[in-house]
């Protein structure tokens, strides 16, 4: 099982790795600037990375936090940063001169003499790279070992993941405008926003902490949650109380994604005086999205402020007997003599 998990572990960042490389030669081809193979340096930190996790985790991944993705974002995003900027540099060129025909089919550049016939026009490198570095993540996330996170979670997270892929792909959207072109630094804030966005891959989002059973006092069961009985709702710090919840992912959500996304259409709408059907539909789907996960921190915070209560309620042979219910199984005697007596 181990050298399963290290193969898994080993071609995931192996198959990382090259995507890694081909941005970097992409954007070396499309520029002609041999100096951007220096991006290829932060490809150290994968290899640094995958013997760390191998080495000391067992090729299990972390429970919270994939390092393996912040290594592989660090190698990919300046590579599509070089891309992206050189293509809007492309469309404000063909839009001042009313000609959408001048952009023209390009190849890679021959590496050591080595020839590739394949000829796509830019826009249609950049997309392909931008999605296949989102599929790449997805598909990563399910092959490489689970580590402590268990199938249930795994599968909620590959779910979250496809829906933040989509939302992070419309943002550039906001590249088709003209208003968006003419303007720098609102390229460069989208770019930093999308960048920022990405973060969230190197969380674990559906991952919770259950308190583990102290020897200080019993644990009971509420719901589907474990609380501690002598420890009381106000000596739970407020950090304690997000990661044993789902308020902390959707934290992360908000801040990471829906929020900057609803700071920069609303400028773009507000600030530029630019209003489209596409701005104005993700707009309202990004302040419905917020007003919907502040609606879920209220009814996750609530439920569980409710379950302590009931918990810190029950009177002392109501907690012995749900200790026993939690605690000792039925005996296999017990079984047998209710066993003989139906017989």
């Amino acid at each position: 099982m181990f050298l399963f998990d290290v193969a898994n572990a080993l071609v995931v960042r192996l198959v990382l790795l090259v995507h890694a490389l081909l941005v970097i030669w992409l954007a070396e081809s499309v520029t002609h600037n041999s100096t951007y193979w220096l991006l290829a340096i932060a490809i150290v930190g994968m290899v640094i990375e995958a013997a760390v996790t191998i080495g000391k985790n067992r090729a299990q991944e972390w429970k919270w936090f994939c390092p393996c993705f912040l290594s592989y974002l660090c190698s990919t995003i300046p590579g599509i940063w070089v891309l992206e900027l050189n293509r809007m540099e492309a469309l404000s060129d063909n839009k001042d001169s009313n000609n959408a025909t001048s952009i023209r089919a390009q190849a890679l550049d021959d590496i050591q003499g080595i020839h590739f016939p394949i000829e796509m026009e830019t826009n249609t490198w950049v997309m392909i790279t931008e999605q296949l570095f989102l599929y790449l993540i997805i598909l990563a996330r399910w092959i490489l070992p689970r580590g402590e996170i268990s199938r249930d979670e795994l599968s909620q997270l590959l779910f979250v993941f496809i829906g933040i892929a989509g939302d992070i792909s419309e943002l550039f959207a906001l590249f088709e405008e003209r208003k968006v072109l003419e303007s720098p630094n609102i390229m460069y804030a989208i770019l930093c926003i999308w960048t920022f966005s990405l973060v969230q891959f190197t969380f674990v989002l559906t991952s919770t902490h259950n308190p583990i059973k102290s020897s200080a006092g019993p644990t009971f069961t509420a719901g589907n949650e474990e609380l501690v009985q002598d420890e009381a709702p106000g000596q739970r710090s407020f950090l304690a109380e997000m990661f044993q919840t789902e308020v902390w992912s959707i934290c992360v959500n908000f801040l990471f994604q829906d929020g900057p996304f609803l700071a920069i259409r609303l400028y773009i709408m507000v600030g530029m005086k630019l209003l489209t059907y596409s701005i104005i539909f993700f707009t309202a789907k990004n302040a419905l999205l917020t007003m919907l996960l502040f609606y879920r921190v209220i009814v996750v915070c609530c439920e569980r402020k409710r379950k302590v209560a009931s918990v810190s309620e029950m009177s002392p042979d109501d907690s012995k007997h749900s200790l026993q219910m939690v605690e000792e199984p039925p005996s296999p005697k017990g079984e047998e003599v209710y066993a003989g007596e139906v017989a």
